[in-house]
């Protein structure tokens, strides 16, 4: 996590799970970070962002359901999200322009203080995301209980830098990471030599869901992992680590429900909304499926 110093004053951001998109007020278009068109996906957001008169936003698009951010959620229609409970939101973090005036090579401190005034009146679906230069409050939306929600860690910014495109510019992102036990479902490669682990853990009804598919397996816990598995007799299915599912995917054996490995991933993984691939750090033959503790 850094640090203030002399020479570097920081400000800190939740980085919340979604699509990064500029929001163009003035001519009604909302754009992705490859130059998209997204106004048709997200017309709501669009209209929000009418009152706001001729402004430039950068900002996250995020799907709320259930109280939680779902990153998947992003890539149905407006009717589908609809029936489903879905509410998009436009999180704004940067202002570039406003009223014809281009900001981006003013200080982010200037910038911040304009997009507070710019954003006073607003409501949803449009928010301002929280900022602070108080690290011990930064660090407490790090907290486990937070990453629930679906805040994946921290975005930390210079104050007195301007603004830089393209994937992050001279910001320092703070991913939230947390040491979970996970339920093995299926393996890549000889069961009795597994390359990979499919993953899974109880939500809070007690269902097993899929978390991912691990990086691969320590060379040391291939053959452990081997003995502790059993294949179901399945047929092999595809698991895909790719957005949306898109991409070719990984084949993989299905195995009975028993073996607890404790890995380590992203924060969202609480959520099941993490995108990268959790890490096996040990097997635990001493626990059972039933001993998980489901997400909240």
């Amino acid at each position: 996590m850094p640090r203030s110093t002399a020479h570097a004053r920081l400000a800190f951001e939740p980085k919340l799970d979604g699509w990064r998109g500029l929001l163009f007020s003035g001519e009604g278009v909302l754009q992705s970070r490859r130059g998209t068109n997204l106004s048709a996906r997200f017309p709501e957001l669009v209209a929000a962002a009418r009152p706001l008169g001729d402004v430039v936003l950068d900002g996250e698009i995020v799907a709320l359901r259930e109280g939680r951010l779902d990153f998947v959620a992003l890539a149905a229609g407006a009717h589908r999200r609809s029936v489903a409970g879905v509410v998009v939101y436009y999180v704004a973090f940067d202002l570039l322009a406003h009223d014809e005036h281009d900001l981006r090579d003013r200080p982010y401190a200037h910038r911040r203080a304009r997009l507070e005034e710019v954003m006073t009146a607003v409501a949803p679906p449009l928010q301002l995301v929280p900022s602070t230069t108080d690290r011990e409050q930064a660090l407490a939306w790090m907290r486990p209980a937070v990453s629930v929600v679906g805040i994946e860690g921290l975005v930390a910014k210079c104050l007195d830098r301007p603004y830089r495109a393209g994937r992050g510019g001279d910001w320092i992102k703070v991913r939230q990471h947390v040491v979970v036990d996970a339920v093995v479902i299926g393996v890549t490669g000889p069961p009795e030599h597994p390359s990979e682990l499919v993953l899974a853990r109880p939500d809070a009804h007690g269902r097993l869901r899929r978390i991912g598919l691990s990086h691969p397996l320590p060379q040391n816990l291939r053959t452990p992992a081997g003995h502790l598995v059993t294949t179901t007799g399945d047929a092999p299915r595809t698991i895909s680590t790719g957005l949306f599912g898109a991409g070719a995917g990984t084949e993989y054996l299905p195995v009975h429900p028993s073996l607890v490995v404790e890995v380590r991933a992203e924060g969202a993984v609480l959520a099941f909304s993490n995108r990268l691939r959790p890490t096996v750090q040990r097997l635990r033959p001493d626990l059972t499926p039933d001993d998980l503790t489901p997400s909240p």
